[in-house]
């Protein structure tokens, strides 16, 4: 089951739900702006906070992982290559994050790619007829820009669509496949 619990905006991430057999998973969780609605979507689906055992940040930015805290007992998965921080101009991974590998996530329903640009570390979780994108595609225009590498973000928008099915972009709802058409 998938439910878009908040579609994004300037304040903060879409929030997505989805409820495989053997989790409950929330990707990205928005910013501490929306926080009161991302409780009350909850309540609506039927889905309690602590209910929810697996959180999957797409990229480590503040307007994606703002309500973490929102979740007691779920573990927390993002990308290790999120995980890196600029030392005297040494990259090192930061051996004291709170985030697991998404790599240890085991779900046969999800799938994570990566899709590099926006960060290096950006995923994507692709459950059924969606992939969740983050920053990846933040908006439905498919616009490039605040990029660590534009030539990568330009690849991973073309793997996303290559995949023909729904995608949630970060911070502006779904975009539909049949939309493509018009965009290109």
């Amino acid at each position: 089951m998938f439910k878009l619990l908040y579609p994004g905006d300037e304040k903060g991430s879409s929030v997505s739900l989805i409820m495989t057999e053997k989790h409950i998973v929330v990707v990205d969780t928005s910013s501490s702006k929306v926080r009161e609605i991302l409780l009350r979507n909850l309540e609506n689906a039927g889905i309690d906070a602590k209910d929810v055992d697996v959180v999957i940040n797409t990229h480590l930015h503040p307007r994606h992982m703002g309500n973490n805290d929102l979740f007691p007992k779920a573990e927390i998965f993002a990308s290790p290559h999120e995980f890196v921080r600029n030392i005297d101009n040494c990259l090192v991974y930061d051996e004291e994050t709170i985030f697991r590998n998404v790599k240890e996530l085991e779900d046969k329903e999800l799938s994570i790619i990566n899709t590099p640009g926006h960060t290096w570390g950006s995923i994507s979780v692709i459950y059924d007829e969606y992939v969740v994108v983050g920053d990846a595609i933040p908006t439905r225009n498919l616009k490039v820009d605040n990029c660590v590498d534009d030539i990568s973000a330009r690849s991973s928008i073309n793997r996303i669509i290559r995949l023909k099915k729904k995608i949630v972009t970060g911070h502006d709802g779904i975009l539909l496949p049949e939309e493509l058409n018009i965009l290109f």
